[in-house]
């Protein structure tokens, strides 16, 4: 033991030696990547040992009153610090494949903390029959992508209960307004994912208004400060509307013609929910369909809803979230619609020329540099047969052919309605 720990001490002091400005910017970035890299490699290599002092309780000894009580004042670290440590060490011991991949280095801490979410008592069996399998996947992915995928599982596992817990998230959705003495106002309460993303889509929208209004007006003031300015201009702008007025209502979005979209349900900021979360909110949405053939051609969007640019919501609908090469993350409601190759350079404004990009990424080119050699989608525009193949598709899995008088069309509109758009591609 002191041998390996002795070796660990060399080890670290070797890497404090390290002239870090003496070397490359490449040399810099493959020296910070793997010292990363081994700090989790470290931190599940170790848990075992943390595991066992734990369940030991070699922690008590000195009368300490809890483990995280001794790890916390030891090592010089807070207890909340300490109680992470440990829950990780004792998440880790019954996620044998996922101690496996961070030792190896091919996960990190975060992901034992996303896997061990997923690994609650009412799943341990099927997350015990299946961890290979999402550890695998969560190697193939962003963090952010394997936690969408993740949280997928988790309500695929969860299907039986899904329409309790929404139940219960509705339910727990609450709201206060309190004066203080000095005449400030507190606000706190907790929303529904479908509710809380109305919500805070708006904020953003009103903060970034205000944002560029303090560039022009010279004015300073904290993003804080203008999210709370923000809740106000919500608040005067709902005064000020007519009574009686229409308010916008929550679009909703069918995805046909691929299996890559089975099962989808999430919203644009990228909150993994159920379709029973939905179900409060039918009556006042707007539907849409978006009609695919393959993974990345679009055949046309219905008419249902009125919007300007077919074009740039076939765009959002397929890719989803930011598109640019650093693999960003960032969902639909933070980016623009962009020009692979330039408008000026001859680009088209097609779906086959067009991504998704975060404003900060699209707005500021050259110090993004999007891409060395951009390369467009490969443009296959679709032809009537790859909508007619995608609506019999659709038709087939809903139980919509041979029906038993014979009349095989379409009673609900629906066909009409993906119909109506045609070729986007030819959509100004």
């Amino acid at each position: 033991m002191l041998a390996a720990l002795q070796q660990l001490d060399e080890a670290l002091a070797a890497i404090a030696a390290v002239d870090v400005d003496s070397l490359t910017d490449s040399e810099v970035d493959e020296f910070v990547i793997a010292v990363q890299r081994h700090r989790h490699r470290l931190a599940a290599t170790t848990a075992p040992s943390l595991s066992r002092w734990d369940r030991r309780a070699v922690w008590a000894g000195d009368g300490s009153r809890s483990a995280a009580a001794r790890l916390g004042r030891d090592c010089r670290t807070s207890i909340i610090t300490a109680r992470i440590e440990l829950r990780r060490a004792r998440q880790l011991a019954s996620m044998p494949h996922t101690a496996a991949a961070v030792c190896e280095g091919r996960l990190s801490m975060d992901h034992v903390d996303l896997l061990g979410r997923a690994s609650q008592t009412w799943r341990n069996a099927v997350f015990a029959d299946h961890e290979a399998m999402l550890v695998e996947e969560c190697t193939k992915l962003r963090f952010r992508q394997a936690q969408r995928m993740v949280d997928y599982w988790c309500q695929r596992a969860d299907a039986e209960a899904a329409e309790h817990a929404d139940a219960r998230k509705r339910d727990a959705a609450h709201f206060q307004a309190s004066e203080t003495i000095d005449g400030t106002v507190v606000l706190n309460g907790v929303l529904d994912p479908v509710g809380g993303a109305i919500v805070v889509a708006e904020l953003a929208r009103l903060e970034r208004l205000l944002y560029l209004q303090d560039e022009r007006d010279g004015v300073t003031r904290t993003a804080g400060q203008r999210r709370a300015a923000a809740v106000v201009e919500m608040a005067a702008r709902s005064a000020a509307m007519p009574e009686g007025a229409q308010r916008p209502k929550p679009l909703f979005t069918v995805l046909l013609g691929d299996d890559g979209f089975a099962r989808l349900c999430e919203l644009t900021n990228g909150t993994v929910i159920s379709p029973g979360a939905l179900t409060p909110w039918l009556s006042t949405a707007e539907l849409e369909m978006v009609l695919f053939s393959g993974k990345t051609t679009i055949v046309s969007v219905s008419t249902k809803r009125s919007f300007t640019g077919a074009v740039r919501r076939a765009v959002q609908v397929r890719d989803r979230h930011c598109q640019h090469p650093s693999g960003c993350d960032i969902y639909v409601d933070g980016c623009d619609v962009d020009h692979i190759v330039p408008h000026a350079a001859g680009g088209e404004t097609s779906q086959f020329d067009g991504r998704l990009e975060c404003t900060p990424h699209n707005r500021d080119a050259v110090k993004h540099d999007h891409d060395a050699q951009p390369h467009p989608t490969p443009a296959r525009p679709p032809d009537r047969l790859d909508e007619l193949r995608a609506r019999l598709r659709w038709r087939y899995l809903h139980d919509d052919v041979g029906d038993d008088d014979g009349d095989d069309s379409d009673t609900d509109g629906d066909d009409r309605d993906v119909e109506s758009e045609g070729d986007i591609t030819d959509t100004a």
